[in-house]
């Protein structure tokens, strides 16, 4: 079989989920597997079998699998993903791009790999999405918008044209980034947040003319995320289930 036809989806949680159901409705793959040091190898998760943990990968490799996939998700921290795509290089995969059929890429835009984009996300003409970024369920990334690698722009976010984020950015669900405006490397942008000027790194940005922070994020994440009072969610640096 096809090595290219073979693939290894890296991180078993949810946003694997979302990965998995646009890798087979590519019809690309002729077969996947799953690594998760979580799900027990040998069970099978959305009907597919789980072939252990993650030091699995160099021997997948000898046994013909060709590419490999990060399903892992990123909100605060892309440490993990990062870790994760230099343990799969080093096995010798490499990285497809996993684009659900119902999106739309404009043929002039230009995208790297390992990137995932989502059900019925837009990529506009001279788009430009750095490698391993998240363009997520029905997001929008509109013409001449520079995405950074590593980047996640969250389900139903919008980036005018023009706009830019840097790497490792996490743009929030049903954010809006503003024409022109940059977004700088590592940053945040809370959920639902109206972005009207630059953002520099390091940065977390909340609400709509929100409050920037430069210090570390915090070891609860503010509520803001979820839009409502409920208890703030810890954060943590293990394997981050959430897309």
């Amino acid at each position: 079989m096809d090595k290219k036809k073979r693939l290894v989806l890296i991180g078993g949680g949810g946003h694997c989920g979302s990965v998995l159901d646009a890798a087979r409705g590519m019809k690309r793959f002729e077969e996947i597997v799953i690594t998760d040091p979580d799900i027990e190898a040998g069970s099978e998760y959305m009907g597919c079998r789980v072939a252990g943990t993650d030091e699995m990968l160099s021997r997948l490799f000898q046994d013909g699998f060709g590419m490999a996939f990060i399903s892992v998700g990123s909100i605060t921290s892309t440490r993990l993903r990062k870790e994760l795509c230099q343990k799969a290089k080093e096995a010798g995969f490499d990285f497809p791009n996993i684009i659900d059929p119902s999106a739309e890429v404009s043929e002039y835009a230009a995208v790297g790999k390992g990137i995932f984009i989502g059900k019925n996300a837009v990529v506009n003409a001279g788009a430009r999405i750095g490698d391993m970024a998240i363009i997520n369920t029905g997001a929008v990334i509109e013409h001449g918008c520079r995405i950074g690698a590593f980047a996640h722009v969250s389900v139903g976010a919008v980036m005018c044209g023009d706009s830019k984020t840097g790497d490792s950015v996490f743009v929030g669900a049903n954010a809006t980034v503003i024409q022109g405006v940059r977004i700088g490397m590592n940053s945040i942008i809370g959920a639902g947040s109206v972005v009207l000027k630059d953002v520099g790194p390091d940065s977390r940005f909340y609400r709509s003319g929100g409050v920037k922070f430069k210090s570390a994020f915090p070891t609860y994440m503010e509520q803001w995320f979820w839009g409502s009072s409920v208890k703030w969610l810890r954060s943590w640096d293990g394997r981050m289930k959430a897309c």
